[in-house]
């Protein structure tokens, strides 16, 4: 069958010249990844990566990482009890832990880094009020959807949190994964992460919502399918 045969030199002769071109655009990325190098670094490919999976309860100690790390002077305004304060914040933590999922997609140190985070939040996740001197943030929504205040976000919205302004939202009943932008800002000597709640009152709400939405926290396959792929339904509360 000649005419067979010439078609299949053509798509064997076609495929070697695409294969050149991937391998010279390759190389050419290389070769530019060496050439252009800026303040924040080189050039640089981060491939797609699974969902990590979310922190069990009790596999690391809540309590000592926020007295460590975390600024409490809003609630010591309210309870003067340091112990109290870090004990309560710890479970909150522990419990938050096992209802997200962050991924760092890339983080670049400096003054003026740029930093790229995926994070999933489960169904109806209450994430608690909050601040960071760590840069202004510009957030994604990219599935699902959440509520900031009286707003209800779908995907493709957009929020812009200047740096350290304090802030909070809700998960919807499906989930939601954001993206997390910042650029530069970071405050020297300052706790990364500044509970804004003013009220043990407010935390142990916190606490109690969590344990009655936990059942819900299952976290999907793949970045995008919260609210295609829905592993929590039919989850019964134990």
């Amino acid at each position: 069958m000649p005419e067979t045969a010439s078609v299949m030199q053509s798509e064997v002769k076609n495929l070697e010249t695409e294969t050149a071109t991937v391998q010279g655009n390759i190389n050419s990325d290389s070769a530019d990844g060496k050439r252009y190098i800026s303040e924040r670094g080189p050039f640089s490919i981060q491939a797609n990566h699974q969902m990590k999976p979310t922190i069990p309860l009790g596999t690391f100690d809540g309590k000592k990482h926020v007295a460590e790390n975390w600024d409490i002077s809003r609630l010591m305004d309210d309870c003067d009890n340091k112990e109290k304060i870090c004990e309560m914040l710890g479970e909150m933590l522990e419990l938050a832990a096992s209802g997200s999922s962050e991924h760092r997609l890339q983080m670049q140190e400096g003054e003026n880094g740029m930093r790229l985070a995926h994070v999933w939040f489960g169904p109806n996740f209450h994430l608690f009020r909050h601040s960071h001197p760590l840069g202004d943030c510009t957030y994604y929504v990219a599935a699902g959807e959440l509520t900031m205040g009286k707003r209800r976000l779908k995907a493709g919205s957009t929020i812009f949190v200047p740096n350290e302004m304090p802030y909070k939202f809700v998960a919807g009943p499906d989930g939601v994964e954001v993206l997390e932008f910042r650029s530069g800002g970071s405050i020297p000597g300052k706790p990364k992460m500044k509970i804004e709640e003013t009220s043990l009152a407010s935390i142990q709400r916190i606490i109690d919502d969590y344990k009655a939405n936990q059942h819900l926290w299952k976290i999907p396959p793949n970045f995008s399918d919260t609210g295609h792929v829905k592993p929590h339904e039919g989850s019964k509360h134990p």
